[in-house]
């Protein structure tokens, strides 16, 4: 995204709606994970290009349902 970095737009989604599910795609997403340094207001991360059982799996638990 130019000019908007992503942690900024998860953290104003979250400050807007502490309730809505953040999903960050990343590919930065196996180095965020393997250093612990998830932001506080993302719910799920990603690591770019996702696997589709990956992103299924994680819209399947926000949402409450089952996997596919």
């Amino acid at each position: 995204m130019p000019y908007v970095d992503g942690r900024k737009v998860a953290a104003a989604i979250k400050g807007m709606d502490p309730a809505m599910p953040v999903v960050m795609l990343t590919g930065w997403g196996q180095r965020l994970m393997t250093e612990g340094d998830i932001p506080e207001y993302v719910d799920q991360l990603l690591a770019k290009p996702p696997k589709l059982r990956d992103l299924r799996a994680t819209l399947a638990q926000l949402c409450g349902t089952p996997a596919p």
